[in-house]
């Protein structure tokens, strides 16, 4: 072949190989932008609707974070393996769903079969103080009634030799909050 036709064909690459990653990068900026500002805009809502106290933010770690495109916040129970979604809705509803390591998410209920939980009002300390207060019991009820009971009944199964011959290795976490190597 022609090293001049050669040459034509590599000049072509070489364009549509930058103007390709041009557009990956501008892709990726906006995305990024988007991400932000859902971010930023779930950040101001939480604050208009919940009121958690310092020790409670302390101990459940809260996150912002996305996943598929919905911003939710995260709240972490390490000893429990398990990760709390706290979910956006409609006029100031929130859904509440517990992610356990290799599980399908499930929405919590709140009382009498509920799962939605009503946010406090922004200009109403008390209201939004007790909407957060809701949302610790309702995970702390989780943890001490749901996984109480279960984790007891597990330890008094014989360990197996696997068990016992390997240290368990520490709990990581990925950037979308998904349990890693687990």
């Amino acid at each position: 072949m022609d090293q001049a036709l050669v040459d034509v064909f590599e000049q072509a690459r070489k364009v549509v190989a930058d103007a390709d990653r041009k557009i990956a990068e501008e892709e990726e900026r906006r995305r990024e932008s988007e991400r932000e500002h859902l971010l930023q805009q779930l950040g101001l809502r939480l604050e208009d609707s919940f009121d958690f106290t310092s020790k409670e933010k302390l101990e459940l770690q809260p996150r912002l974070d996305v996943q598929d495109g919905i911003g939710v916040i995260e709240f972490v129970v390490r000893s429990q393996r398990a990760i709390f979604l706290l979910i956006p809705g409609e006029s100031n509803n929130w859904t509440l769903q517990v992610a356990e390591d290799g599980h399908e998410p499930l929405a919590l209920s709140q009382f009498q079969g509920g799962t939605k939980f009503q946010g406090g009002t922004k200009n109403e300390q008390a209201s939004r103080r007790l909407a957060a207060a809701r949302i610790v019991t309702a995970i702390g009820n989780w943890v001490q009634n749901v996984k109480g009971p279960q984790a007891v009944s597990n330890a008094k199964a014989p360990p197996r030799r696997h068990d016992r011959d390997e240290p368990k290795p520490e709990l990581t976490y990925g950037t979308m909050g998904k349990f890693l190597g687990y």
